[in-house]
């Protein structure tokens, strides 16, 4: 059985957000900010003004480097982002909303120019689009006293608290980096497979975080602890296909509104990964059992040693013995 311990352990290297990725982020969720500002100062002075909070991947440290994408012009983009949620605070005890449309309209307005590429209007938030390709997400609240609503495009006002799950997470995490790295590998997973085929379909990664905590097996091993969080969702969706969210709202199914056709295809995804995860495990060749996880996750994947296990412990072995047995220095 080859170990790939160390190839998933360099893999999280490879995948996991870039220092320098996520200071761009930052500065350009400062930029935003301050120009959201600046425009409903001068523009609605009179109105609630925009409060904002950091939400998503980037407060759970489970952001991953993308797989570079070429647009139509040849132009290689990154596409990774950070989520920040702009708020509104009730005054005064009072319900001061304005309504969806209005509100949505203000915040494009507040956030148009800033890019070359104008903000796109998605239904649960306005997207800012920076050159690299690189994005910022920003979701509209209102808090009234303890409850929060997210503005919906099509759904209206819907209770919601994004800083409640990652709080939720970043406590079922808490001194468990095996686990974090474990939905580092699943977006990574999701990454690549969505490349390599636009009529794929993968959960979320909200929704793989999810059931990564729910299911999560710790191993001393990264190779083993993925193949048994891997076959416990399997087999969990298998059983019923659902997943609950932890937070407001509460038991809410995330996957309430996929078709059968999304379910299959995403378990049929699930499947494979999990038979190439039994594969590699099952493999005596380092290198050929890395390639069967590299037909999961790309090229990113290190390729292990073309050598067994055998091989391999005789060689560590016979380095070991060469490095302690040394002369006996004489002294007086």
């Amino acid at each position: 059985m080859a170990t790939l311990h160390q190839q998933y352990i360099d893999f999280n290297s490879k995948i996991r957000l870039t220092d320098t990725r996520f200071s761009s982020l930052k500065t350009s969720r400062k930029d935003l900010r301050k120009k959201i500002r600046k425009w409903f100062r001068e523009n609605k002075p009179d109105e609630l003004k925009p409060k904002f909070g950091g939400q998503g991947s980037t407060e759970m440290d489970t952001t991953v480097n993308p797989i570079p994408v070429t647009d139509a012009a040849g132009k290689e983009l990154l596409k990774y982002d950070l989520d920040d949620g702009v708020y509104f605070l009730e005054k005064d005890g009072e319900d001061n909303r304005q309504t969806v449309e209005t509100w949505r309209d203000w915040l494009y307005s507040s956030v148009d120019g800033h890019t070359a590429t104008p903000p796109l209007r998605h239904k649960a938030c306005i997207r800012v689009i920076f050159s690299d390709g690189h994005h910022i997400d920003l979701p509209l609240y209102y808090k009234n006293g303890e409850i929060i609503e997210l503005a919906h495009k099509d759904d209206g006002w819907l209770e919601s608290d994004p800083k409640a799950f990652y709080d939720w997470f970043n406590d079922e995490s808490k001194g468990k980096p095996q686990l974090k790295r474990i939905v580092r590998f699943l977006k990574a997973w999701k990454n690549f497979q969505e490349n390599e085929n636009a009529n794929t379909f993968v959960a979320s990664g909200f929704s793989l975080s999810i059931l990564a905590v729910n299911n999560y097996k710790a191993d001393d091993n990264d190779d083993m602890a993925f193949q048994k969080t891997i076959t416990a969702i399997r087999d969990e969706l298998k059983r019923d296909f659902k997943c609950l969210r932890p937070t407001t709202p509460a038991g809410e199914d995330v996957f309430d509104s996929y078709t059968n056709d999304m379910k299959d295809k995403f378990l049929a995804r699930l499947d494979e990964l999990a038979q190439a995860c039994d594969d590699a495990q099952e493999e005596m060749n380092q290198r050929k059992a890395s390639e069967f996880l590299r037909a999961q996750f790309g090229q990113r994947f290190p390729l292990g040693a073309d050598e067994d296990e055998t091989q391999k412990s005789n060689r560590l072995a016979s380095a070991m013995g060469a490095a302690t047995i040394r002369p006996i220095p004489y002294s007086r």
